[in-house]
């Protein structure tokens, strides 16, 4: 029997709630080693003992340091993740709530889940203020035991660690804790209901999401020494692994056999039912073989990247990923429990894709190839769907610039930015003749 399916035997078990000693069950079932900072048990002691003027809100720097301690005032003045709360006083969130019958979307649980720091009241500090929103101990752990020895020379990431510090310089970590909100979990969620009141479609590439925020570090010797820097390139990878590792988990536990009566809504590609009745544009996509014509879609775009990403590197993991999405595509006509198990064979490929991407230095051609095969799963179908192009052009855009610039490359990406830049308006059929044209430049 393949090393595949006896981790999906066991996965099978933590499923029904039996016990298993294997490792590849452990690994399968508590696939991180730190608990998210809004679930672990210390004390979040409020971002105002972060942002003092000898901390991190420093305007000039009178002495050498290793950080830049002026986090604080990027973090409040740049940083999107700072109005995160403020955004639910906002009329359209009074809306939104007032559909979903809330009375006031500052004060529900569902919303501060992911736009405040919410932990509960006992475990905030007399400086913690949930208007701070997604404020520094959101990402970074609560400080009650590492807020006065973070500073202790020699420095000690691993100390830090120890005092309840979030690993969030570790990229698969890091990951993990940006799609709790991002992606979202059985524990937070912005389901069907909440989006169907007016809350936007959710979409997340650990690479674009983070380059389009302030940088609140700098990656010289010094924090190669203490830390392992990490490049776009890695962030797209390893992020993409364990964005379809989550999503996979979700398809495989209660969100998808729940006490609605209906796997979570929120869990399937939206521009499957969303789009205009004269809009005859139906085709079949090669990882949809066999759904009929009106089927409800899974959102399975983290799965198509992920094995377009991966055939440069493992030919036959490729492979093996992209029957396994045509099996979860088959598996959800049938029932939950073959769809679990199509969920649960993804989870096992991603992490071991995640594995791949962790040991393995890329050569210009390993990129490039990847670029293609991006570029071909569109040319092949794939893309007819507007969520699975939307991740495609995001990791399109990160191989090129990690590569010496060519002109030709660069338009198709640009070009292709504008077919995905409403996803109302996109022409799945100009998007891909325009890769077809490039690939057969090549």
């Amino acid at each position: 029997m393949s090393n595949i399916k006896v981790a999906l035997l066991l996965l099978l078990s933590l499923l029904s709630g039996l016990s298993s000693t294997s490792g590849i069950a452990t690994e399968l079932s508590a696939q991180t080693g730190a608990q998210l900072p809004q679930f672990a048990p210390q004390k979040h002691m409020g971002v105002a003992t972060c942002g003092n003027s000898t901390c991190h809100s420093v305007k000039q720097l009178e002495e050498p340091s290793n950080v830049l301690q002026n986090e604080y005032r990027t973090w409040l003045f740049h940083d999107r993740h700072s109005k995160a709360y403020t955004t639910l006083l906002s009329e359209e969130s009074q809306r939104i709530a007032s559909k979903l019958g809330i009375k006031e979307a500052a004060n529900s649980s569902v919303c501060l889940d992911c736009h405040a720091d919410n932990v509960p009241i006992e475990q905030r500090g007399e400086e913690f203020h949930m208007t701070d929103g997604v404020g520094c101990e959101a990402c970074h752990g609560g400080s009650e035991n590492w807020l006065g020895r973070h500073t202790i020379k020699p420095y000690s990431l691993q100390r830090n660690l120890d005092d309840g510090m979030y690993p969030s310089a570790n990229l698969a970590e890091r990951t993990k804790l940006c799609v709790s909100c991002h992606v979202g979990s059985e524990k937070k969620l912005a389901n069907h209901n909440i989006m169907g009141a007016g809350h936007p479609r959710l979409g997340f590439e650990l690479d674009t999401f983070t380059i389009r925020q302030p940088e609140h570090y700098i990656v010289d010797e010094d924090y190669r020494q203490r830390k392992n820097p990490d490049s776009p390139v890695r962030r797209l990878l390893v992020g993409s692994a364990v964005h379809a590792q989550s999503v996979a988990k979700n398809l495989g536990g209660s969100l998808i056999n729940n006490p609605q009566g209906h796997p979570e809504i929120a869990l399937y590609d939206c521009h499957s039912c969303h789009h205009s009745l004269s809009d005859l544009k139906w085709k079949q996509r090669p990882s949809t073989a066999g759904l009929k014509p009106g089927a409800i879609r899974l959102n399975d775009s983290s799965f198509i990247l992920l094995a377009a990403l991966t055939g440069a590197l493992d030919s036959t993991l490729q492979d093996d990923m992209l029957r396994a999405v045509k099996a979860l595509h088959s598996a959800s006509s049938k029932s939950i429990r073959e769809l679990q198990l199509a969920a649960g064979e993804l989870q096992v490929l991603a992490l071991t894709s995640q594995r791949m991407f962790e040991n393995i230095a890329l050569t210009e051609a390993d990129k490039r190839k990847m670029i293609e095969d991006l570029m071909w799963l569109g040319v092949r179908g794939e893309y007819r769907d507007y969520i699975s192009a939307e991740q495609a052009v995001m990791a399109m855009d990160a191989l090129s610039y990690s590569l010496p610039e060519e002109p030709s490359l660069t338009e198709v990406i640009n070009r292709a930015y504008q077919y995905t830049q409403n996803d109302e308006a996109y022409k799945s059929e100009k998007f891909r003749q325009d890769l077809e044209a490039y690939l057969k430049l090549k």
